[in-house]
């Protein structure tokens, strides 16, 4: 790599590779204890409550019935379609991270798939090897530094922390499709959230029926999942600089 490229990736990521490994060595455990503290949870609880009555009533209904009128072919096919909507996002993520690596796959997946693809219904980019890594604002708040914060459960979102819940509004307006047409935006989360619950439909309604406390289980598999997601993304953005020249 010559000298002046690698102080544009200098300047526009900030971080050294050296750097970039220290962070990464931060404990995931550092990661899920600060969530598992619950000191907003009045707050929680109330909107835990609220989002079990919607999901009876509005979420898990919809769910059925899409489940009911489109095959596991056709969904296969929506849900590449959603995934490769919000890849600008993930592009916007990964340029931000210093993730070299990420921000071309997903640049040229969204590229390729959005045209060959047919509008990312079909995930022609996997098949020529560049492969789906999502990251989000959380994941980049956390790399530079940030703690998780509070647990805390977003109406409809369900759970989350204080600094997800921060980078889950930054990453809806790092969406281009919100300034093309905010009604297609509003469109498209719904279908997201009708397309994810019928996704796991299973495991939701296992966790609502056996378990003795679906709100800590929730919880409970939420922290960790995010601590991993953080690990996951503070390694990734290291392997990325050394495979970029920075020793």
């Amino acid at each position: 790599m010559n000298n002046a490229f690698r102080l544009l990736l200098a300047l526009t990521f900030g971080l050294t590779a050296a750097q970039a490994q220290a962070q990464s060595a931060t404990s995931p455990a550092h990661e899920q204890s600060a969530l598992d503290a619950d000191p907003l949870s009045g707050f929680n609880h109330a909107m835990y409550q609220f989002n079990y009555v919607f999901d009876g009533v509005a979420l898990k209904p919809a769910a059925h019935i899409y489940r009911g009128l489109v095959p596991e072919y056709g969904r296969a096919r929506v849900t590449n379609a959603l995934e490769n909507i919000y890849l600008p996002v993930t592009f916007g993520n990964s340029l931000l991270q210093g993730d070299v690596y990420n921000s071309f796959t997903t640049l040229w997946r969204f590229l390729i798939n959005s045209t060959i693809g047919l509008a990312g219904m079909y995930d022609v980019a996997s098949d020529a090897g560049l492969h789906h890594r999502a990251t989000d604002l959380g994941q980049t708040f956390a790399i530079y530094g940030a703690e998780p914060g509070a647990y805390l459960v977003l109406p409809i979102l369900g759970p989350s922390s204080v600094r997800d819940g921060i980078g889950r509004v930054g990453d809806i307006f790092m969406n281009p499709l919100v300034y093309i047409d905010s009604g297609l935006s509003y469109a498209v989360a719904g279908a997201t959230a009708v397309d994810a619950r019928a996704n796991n439909m299973k495991l939701i309604d296992d966790i609502y029926a056996s378990s003795l406390d679906p709100y800590s289980t929730f919880k409970s598999g939420h922290t960790q999942k995010r601590a991993s997601d953080v690990r996951r993304a503070k390694e990734d953005r290291r392997k990325s600089l050394e495979k970029a020249g920075f020793q």
